[in-house]
């Protein structure tokens, strides 16, 4: 059953190419939407997104065993079917809670199917975000980003949302496909997401993937 989470308010993604933001620490952030698609992976190819032969390149529970333990508070950002989300309830346990967060109500459609065939249902709460915004109020162990952040229209003003979700030693995990993000773009990334309160504290490294984890600054 979906739990309804209060919005938070003021926080919102900038639609310009470029724009002039305020960072959480009151310095000026020159943001560029120019190199971010803004585009998502339609529902219809849901099937690219949760297959075998992704299990075998990049194995969920390997990935997440190392961030996320029973009793935790999840989330998946930009979940698509559910390719993580349901071996994050699995790992959380019965005490546990995923929420599973996309733009597009057919692939939430599909992690609601896949928790009954399961039986995850009292551990997944499917939200639909907003283009300009998750909505969420929570306090999360562990958020997980995972090939979405080059989707928004503003990845700092994403990461500052991100960042009031996360508990004070909460951890987040960004990872971006090396075939549409350069290094020089992955940088930025990290700018922005330093910008709005965050520090990396680690990389991550992946099969055809850039990737750092982050906490609260």
């Amino acid at each position: 059953m979906d739990r309804a989470y209060k919005p938070i308010p003021g926080l919102c993604f900038s639609p310009t190419a470029n724009t002039v933001r305020r960072s959480n620490r009151g310095t000026l952030v020159m943001s560029s939407a120019r190199q971010h698609t803004g585009r998502v992976c339609p529902h219809q190819a849901a099937f690219l997104l949760d297959n075998w032969l992704r299990r075998i390149l990049q194995p969920p529970q390997k990935i997440l065993r190392k961030y996320v333990k029973q009793g935790d508070t999840v989330v998946d950002l930009g979940c698509g079917p559910g390719f993580f989300t349901i071996p994050m309830a699995r790992l959380v346990g019965a005490e546990g809670a995923v929420v599973a967060v996309d733009l597009q109500p057919a692939m939430l459609a599909q992690v609601r199917r896949k928790a009954v065939r399961y039986g995850l249902t009292g551990r997944i709460t499917c939200h639909a975000c907003q283009p300009e915004r998750i909505g969420l109020a929570l306090a999360a162990d562990f958020i997980l980003a995972w090939y979405m952040v080059h989707e928004t229209p503003d990845p700092g003003v994403f990461f500052g949302e991100v960042r009031s979700l996360l508990k004070t030693d909460g951890r987040l995990l960004v990872v971006e496909p090396k075939m549409h993000v350069s290094r020089a773009g992955f940088e930025t990334q990290q700018a922005e997401a330093e910008a709005a309160g965050l520090v990396r504290l680690a990389p991550w490294r992946g099969r055809m993937s850039r990737g750092m984890v982050l906490g609260r600054a």
